[in-house]
């Protein structure tokens, strides 16, 4: 069987709409009747996905680099031998979209 060793990895990760939401609340134009608690909730456990994510990378040694989905652009992907989603669908398929067919990309549900 052969082996591929990646060497060059870009992790793209979600903004969560907790994140999301927090930025509005601070200009005093969130929604008021947001359930805060359910948002906190499930940013964390996507920011645990994500750390658990990037220590697996560190304990493997590889390089690897770290990008918001918002930022990511065709330029993100040069020289990169492996793409990370790290969110949902929509991540994964926005990520997706920036890429040819020569970069394999994983998914991970956070």
């Amino acid at each position: 069987a052969m082996r591929r060793s990646f060497k060059n990895i870009l992790v793209v990760v979600k903004q969560t709409p907790y994140e999301q939401y927090s930025q509005l609340r601070a200009q005093g134009k969130a929604p008021v009747a947001l359930r805060w608690e359910r948002l906190k909730n499930r940013y964390e456990s996507h920011k645990n996905c994500v750390d658990e994510v990037i220590h697996s990378l560190k304990n493997l040694g590889v390089t690897y680099s770290v990008i918001g989905r918002e930022e990511l652009h065709r330029g993100s992907m040069i020289d990169k031998d492996l793409v990370i989603a790290v969110g949902g669908d929509g991540t994964i398929l926005n990520t997706a979209s920036f890429m040819d067919d020569s970069i394999p990309v994983l998914g991970v549900n956070s």
